[in-house]
């Protein structure tokens, strides 16, 4: 009794130790937001604080989470989530577990809008644990199943451990502790993995109130008891008061009451600066079966009815119906907010299948037009390219009937040239057979053998029409088509050259010079790339 009374007044004078800091800290924070002008700033500043003294002191944290609440403005989505979450937090610690879990879903919803998974994901994880405390279990497993998939999703092995730790724990309540030692290895592995000792040891803690399930309570305290000193470093006052009570709670089942009632003191003195009402319930039955053994009725009796309060306060029957009522509210909005995501969705679908359909139509009409278009240049080019052919054959037709005509004369002259020659001829052959003159003769012999050269020359080019008409029947388109680049006296000249004529009767013909001549065949051969090789005259014939 004694030892009891001793800490029961050192965790006194503590609290009031702590206050006094307390209340010197909550001064300086308010000369410090004075100096902050902007909104968002000081949101930001009282979420730290808030965050500071989420552990230390809950209704300090409270305040500078509502005060930042009515400072966020109202496009600001991102810290209005982030201060309900908070909100919803303390709630929770506080054992208001109604208002807690509405937090918790306006806190959702606002994620959800944002599209932050991983805080979506916690929010679950957190409304979980609300349902775990209004023994909810089913609930709770489903909230966490839940959270486990999203954090999967987004490789957030730290959330998916804490799930893991969650759910081992609702398996426990539900006493299916097969299932609740599996979850409890594989968040272990996780965080042994990470080593997160923090973690570790909470789990650690987990399976010596599991092994408590199973009736082993001296395995049960020599984990707790293994744990305490970590957690007295290294964890909140909150977890603490837990493990104070976990403690009690198995010193109980050993029968070891004055033992238990030790520890429980230190839980209760915890909860009560925590205004932790959940566990000052649990607390407070505990400690009234205590003092029952021990025979001390009249304080067993006024913590009976201090857990007769507690629990009403939490699990009242009104309190239960807000619940059902505010989850199926919940329910409605975000299946609404999923029916809207589903139909904008059909409409979105919809209106991409017209515009698609529209463009396909459009790209379909532009391609018909571009083709027809396409039809109509190469139609028009066609009959343009036929009208010049037929233009260029009537060009050439005309040149031809020129040429011809042309020939058809110097032809005519030759022939004229030749009658004449004979005449002339005949009428010198007759005077030298007149004349008794040696000389006189063997000169008229030579006039009359040059005269026969020249008949033959004549005689050659009387059927010279013949051999152009026979040789010329296509071969100026031909050399038209394979060499345009000569002119129309290169091509005559080709022409007389496929004859086998030589330079001098070409010269005779064309009425020019042999040198004339020449130059016309070495520009021929030039512009027909003639191979050095090969003779002008087979080159031609050769076409």
């Amino acid at each position: 009794m004694i030892i009891r009374l001793l800490i029961l007044s050192i965790l006194s004078f503590c609290a009031v130790a702590t206050a006094q800091k307390n209340d010197s800290i909550y001064i300086t924070i308010q000369k410090e937001l004075d100096t902050i002008t902007s909104n968002e700033a000081k949101v930001k500043f009282l979420l730290k604080k808030g965050e500071h003294f989420l552990e230390k002191d809950l209704k300090k944290s409270k305040k500078y989470f509502q005060e930042a609440n009515t400072l966020i403005e109202e496009n600001d989505i991102t810290n209005k989530a982030i201060v309900l979450r908070c909100l919803g937090n303390v709630a929770y610690r506080e054992g208001d577990y109604t208002e807690s879990l509405l937090f918790f879903m306006d806190s959702k919803k606002l994620f959800y809008d944002l599209k932050d998974t991983l805080s979506v994901a916690d929010i679950y994880l957190r409304e979980g644990r609300v349902y775990k405390y209004l023994v909810e279990n089913k609930r709770a497993i489903e909230n966490y199943r839940k959270s486990v998939a999203l954090a999967l999703k987004m490789n957030d092995s730290t959330l998916v451990g804490r799930c893991y730790i969650s759910l081992a724990g609702s398996f426990r309540r539900i006493k299916e502790l097969d299932s609740s030692f599996y979850y409890y290895d594989k968040a272990l592995a996780i965080f042994k993995k990470t080593k997160n000792e923090r973690r570790i040891s909470n789990i650690n803690n987990d399976m010596a109130i599991l092994y408590a399930y199973q009736n082993r309570y001296d395995k049960s305290l020599d984990v707790h008891l293994r744990n305490i000193d970590y957690i007295k470093k290294n964890h909140s006052k909150r977890n603490l008061g837990i493990t104070f009570f976990n403690i009690g709670y198995s010193y109980f089942k050993l029968k070891k009451y004055n033992e238990s009632l030790i520890y429980l003191d230190s839980s209760e003195a915890i909860a009560k600066e925590g205004r932790f009402k959940y566990r000052l319930s649990k607390i407070s039955d505990i400690k009234s079966k205590n003092l029952y053994r021990l025979k001390r009725y009249e304080e067993a009796y006024e913590y009976h009815v201090a857990f007769k309060k507690y629990s009403d306060s939490i699990f009242n029957i009104r309190k239960q119906r807000e619940i059902k009522e505010l989850e199926l509210k919940r329910e409605f909005e975000v299946k609404k907010k999923d029916l809207e995501i589903v139909t904008n969705k059909k409409q979105l679908e919809l209106r991409s299948y017209v515009v698609t359909t529209i463009l396909i139509l459009f790209f379909v009409m532009i391609i018909g037009f571009l083709l027809w278009r396409d039809y109509k240049l190469r139609t028009k080019r066609i009959k343009d390219k036929l009208e010049k052919e037929k233009l260029k054959k009537e060009i050439l037709s005309q040149k031809v009937k020129v040429s011809e005509s042309e020939l058809k004369g110097l032809i005519a002259d030759n022939t004229m040239r030749l009658e004449f020659i004979k005449y002339l001829s005949k009428q010198i052959k007759e005077d030298k057979d007149q004349s008794d003159s040696d000389e006189v003769k063997n000169y008229a012999n030579s006039l009359i053998l040059k005269l026969q050269n020249q008949i033959s020359t004549e005689n050659k080019f009387s059927s010279l029409q013949d051999k152009i008409d026979q040789v010329n029947q296509g071969f100026d388109q031909i050399i038209i088509n394979k060499f345009p680049e000569l002119t129309k006296t290169e091509r005559e000249v080709c022409t007389f050259l496929r004859l086998n004529l030589s330079i001098k009767e070409i010269a005779s013909i064309r009425n020019s010079s042999i040198d004339s001549i020449k130059s016309l065949r070495y520009r021929i051969r030039k512009k027909m790339k003639v191979p050095k090789n090969q003779e002008l005259e087979h080159f031609i014939q050769s076409l």
